[in-house]
């Protein structure tokens, strides 16, 4: 998976400069897949969202009742 900056780049290539998918595939180094999945907008590109990792409450009574 690319990183954002190298997506937008990509689209900035295809919409901006009207680049063709093989043009940009030579000018970036990404094979021509890859290149036409971010410019043509194939994928919704959504940020990762890291999750907080704490303590499990434990759910087995017989643990906690002695």
């Amino acid at each position: 998976m690319l990183t954002m900056p190298e997506i937008h780049r990509i689209r900035k290539l295809r919409e901006k400069k009207g680049l063709s998918i093989a043009e940009i595939s030579r000018e970036t180094g990404y094979n021509w897949r890859t290149v036409k999945k971010y410019a043509d907008g194939d994928i919704s590109v959504q940020p990762t969202v890291k999750r907080k990792k704490g303590m499990r409450k434990d759910t087995d009574k017989s643990l906690t009742t002695g």
